[in-house]
């Protein structure tokens, strides 16, 4: 007959942990500490990302995932048909503001966004609107960083203003009334119109030089397949492209790095609780054997140990749990309110914790309790009672006699080292995913700093630049900098360099092997007409299709020639033999055109020609001034100078002794505000794109930043725990060590030195295995494209905080010990 003793078991299961309390409160502490991490960094990292795409949507100025250039009927239909697509709205070029009475260059467009655009799609980018969106054809909706470009910042709801607007239908003026004003974040250089003026511009919505259709896809995670096969259904046009937006671009790999990220920090929650649970558990196997001695079986033996696991885990989780709960309350408030999200706005992040979260805690916790009680119970039940009396933990190896090479201490620390070597193993790998991890998002959150963001490919500090180049006329341009100008900026305090770029108007004559091919490409690309209706105007006038050669320096051409796909001969490009073309959107490839011979003329002497041979393309339009329908042509500063009789400072681009100097940039605007035409000049300032960043991101870096210590701490606290166990369980053989004559000097320097190569050992596998690891997560979810680079302060202070801890770990936890009991109390302890 079955024996029901499961009361029994249980009873002598709480006494074991009741008797035994300083083990159970460390296997207690070690499952709530892991379960408190574990629910802490997945909930702080879940708001992390929600952060993420707040600052995505703030970036972009609405929320939509993917953008479409020209929309037809038919594909409108089709996506109002179509159930995997939530919502989708317009917002249309309506045209550019040419003039007004206070500016003769303002920057600001004109565009006309539909209802569902305005009222939902924009809504969440918005941090304010007053008065209503434009109804009459008369009336604009303003931002004030648009009103100050055009000279009126002081204007207000209800005021007027004339400005003289361009449209395909030609340039006039008109006056406008401010019917709103709105802030926010986005592109704030625009003036919104109504409807009614979008209609009589001469625009249509489906000139992918005006239409921009937007769409909400109900489906956040798409694949390239996928994503592919919708484009393919939109049945896009030549001149049509689609994008998708950096969330969705990247959806699949940033959840691939979120789960191996997810991956690691369960592993160091894993190897947190087996150590301290592996170490207390098999310190009582000859308890178990002496069960066995008055008829424990091997089942029962089994069924005692997991019961006890399950006591200390159930509790400890639970504990964990509620203590992470209690603090998110704390924390997460704090950092929505911080980050100045109120209702309705940028994708409020809401306080709740995700059932999955506490799913995958609870399970991670039980599996680690239960895999950690595993293999002792699996000892103690497998041993016979004789031999569980006698058991001690096993060595790897056998030692000999003799007294070895090196210092006493150092064998010592090696043979400590080396005897166990799964369970050193255990502990290395251990510190090792904490330090990894660390690592890992350290470099992560480091290179979605706002200062690692730039809007040149050269990384400029600052850039200035002359509108009035991209006048049509060459009455309108004005020589706002000069040879003077580009003096002084060199001259001023804290400049290390200034890179000038020049222009010159210029035409490329018809010819049938190159400029035919190109017009035609352009036409089928750009274009509403046919190439064949103007074809004879070029060839017969082309001073009527003007377009701009570009001059740069060594510099600038180093910096383009190692983005092209295939460098040019720097050589005979700086000589002025070769010419790199900007591609302008058209479908050509490097090896249509390389090779090819471009001839132009300049504009104020067309019988003043030159060839280049063409030896490559660029999609860089940071080296576009007036960009025609025939190509802009980039050339050495040097050639265009001795091709052109007056060309023009179009640009500086400017890099300052220390970046992000504010000192410096406030003496080259002081410089530059002395000039005749300051009002035509424009700045694309590193400072300020680092302030939208930051703004656009609120507090999201200082919650990665918190999270990166959070994971560290898991390393930080495995390896204490760790230690104490350890040195607990060899509290006998230090002990005896002690008794035959090791001093506590001798004692400090051994477990300092056991410390030092656990901590060495720990490195060795971050800098391998881990940075291998931190490389591909990077790789996976780095959809801005950041160079790869370690952050060397945070890796600095890391390794010397985990070497510091793995030092004297040991040693306090051996003299905290020492203090409870006598020498004879911990000799006798082993029996």
């Amino acid at each position: 007959m079955k024996n029901n003793n499961g009361k029994i078991i249980s009873r002598l299961a709480k006494s074991a942990l009741a008797k035994n309390k300083r083990k159970t409160l460390t296997m207690f502490f070690a499952v709530l500490l892991s379960a408190f991490l574990l629910f802490s960094v997945l909930t702080v990292g879940v708001t992390y990302f929600k952060m993420q795409r707040i600052q995505n949507i703030r970036m972009n100025g609405a929320k939509f995932d993917a953008i479409m250039y020209g929309v037809t009927e038919e594909q409108q239909e089709f996506c109002d048909e179509n159930e995997d697509i939530l919502r989708t709205g317009i917002c249309a070029v309506s045209g550019y503001v040419e003039a007004t009475d206070k500016d003769n260059t303002p920057n600001v467009g004109l565009m006309w966004a539909d209802p569902t655009f305005w009222d939902t799609m924009m809504e969440p980018a918005r941090t304010s609107v007053e008065g209503e969106y434009p109804k009459q054809e008369n009336e604009i909706m303003v931002t004030e960083k648009a009103l100050e470009e055009c000279g009126y910042g002081n204007l207000d709801i209800g005021d007027t203003f004339r400005m003289t607007v361009g449209t395909p239908k030609g340039s006039f003026e008109k006056e406008f009334r401010i019917s709103g004003k709105w802030s926010g974040y986005g592109e704030k250089k625009i003036f919104y119109v109504s409807q009614s003026f979008y209609e009589a511009s001469g625009y249509q919505v489906s000139d992918v030089a005006s239409g921009r259709f937007y769409m909400d896809i109900r489906q956040k995670l798409m694949t390239e397949k996928e994503q592919n096969a919708l484009i393919e259904d939109m049945n896009l046009g030549k001149q049509q492209r689609m994008f998708f937006s950096e969330d969705m671009s990247f959806s699949i790999s940033i959840v691939t790095g979120m789960i191996g990220l997810a991956a690691m920090i369960c592993l160091c929650a894993y190897l947190l609780i087996y150590n301290i649970m592996y170490l207390s558990v098999a310190g009582n196997t000859r308890y178990y054997g002496l069960l066995q001695t008055i008829g424990m079986t091997e089942r029962q033996i089994y069924s005692m140990i997991y019961r006890q696991m399950a006591v200390i885990g159930g509790g400890g989780a639970a504990c964990g749990i509620l203590l992470a709960c209690a603090v998110s309350f704390f924390l997460i408030p704090f950092v929505v309110e911080s980050l100045g999200i109120r209702t309705g706005q940028a994708g409020q992040v809401q306080i709740s914790f995700h059932p999955l979260i506490f799913a995958l805690t609870i399970l991670i916790v039980g599996i680690t309790v239960m895999a950690a009680g595993r293999k002792p119970a699996k000892i103690a039940a497998g041993c016979s009672p004789l031999e569980a009396i006698g058991y001690r933990p096993q060595k790897n190896r056998s030692y000999s006699g003799k007294t070895g090479r090196g210092k006493v201490l150092w064998r010592l620390a090696k043979k400590q080292i080396t005897k166990e070597k799964k369970k050193t193993g255990v502990v290395m790998v251990s510190l090792a995913s904490g330090l990894s991890i660390f690592l890992c998002l350290a470099t992560l959150f480091s290179s979605q700093g706002a200062r690692e963001y730039t809007s040149n490919s050269m990384d400029l500090d600052l850039v200035v630049q002359n509108d009035t180049i991209r006048k049509e006329t060459q009455e309108e341009r004005k020589a706002v900098l000069d040879d003077s100008a580009l003096e002084n900026m060199k001259q001023t305090q804290g400049v290390k360099n200034v890179h000038p770029v020049f222009f010159a108007e210029i035409i490329v004559p018809w010819e049938p092997e190159f400029s035919d091919m190109w017009m035609k490409e352009f036409y089928e690309m750009w274009m509403t007409i046919p190439y064949e209706d103007e074809k004879k105007e070029y060839q017969e006038h082309p001073e009527n299709f003007g377009t701009s050669m570009i001059g740069i320096d060594q510099a600038a051409f180093e910096n383009l020639n190692q983005a092209l796909a295939e460098p040019v001969d720097e050589e005979a490009f700086m000589r002025g033999d070769t010419c790199i073309l900007y591609r302008d959107g058209l479908d050509f490839t490097s090896s249509d055109v390389e090779g090819k011979e471009v001839t132009c003329a300049e504009y104020s002497n067309p019988e003043h020609t030159k060839t280049f041979s063409i030896a490559g393309l660029t999609d860089d339009n940071y080296y576009t001034a007036l960009v025609g329908y025939p190509p802009t042509i980039i050339v050495s500063e040097q050639a265009l100078k001795e091709f052109a009789a007056e060309p023009m400072l179009f640009k500086m681009g400017i890099y300052y002794e220390e970046t992000y100097d504010q000192g410096t940039e406030d003496r080259i605007l002081g410089e530059l505000e002395g000039l005749s035409g300051y009002r035509d000049l424009s700045m694309e300032s590193k400072i300020d794109l680092m302030e939208t960043i930051r703004e656009a991101q609120g507090n999201m870096m200082l919650v990665g930043t918190g999270l990166v210590f959070i994971l560290a701490l898991i390393g930080i606290m495995n390896y204490i725990n760790t230690s104490i166990s350890s040195v607990q369980n060899r509290l006998v053989e230090l002990s005896v060590m002690e008794s035959i004559g090791m001093t506590d000097r001798q004692m400090k320097w051994m477990l300092l030195l056991e410390g030092l190569l656990y901590a060495a050992g720990s490195l060795l596998i971050t800098m391998t295995a881990g940075l291998a690891v931190t490389y591909g997560i990077f790789q996976s979810m780095n959809y801005r494209g950041a160079p790869f680079a370690v952050p060397v302060l945070p890796l600095v202070c890391g390794i010397a905080v985990v070497f510091l801890i793995c030092m004297t770990a040991p040693f306090i936890a051996w003299k905290k010990m020492v203090k409870q009991h006598s020498l004879i109390e911990r000799i006798r302890g082993f029996e």
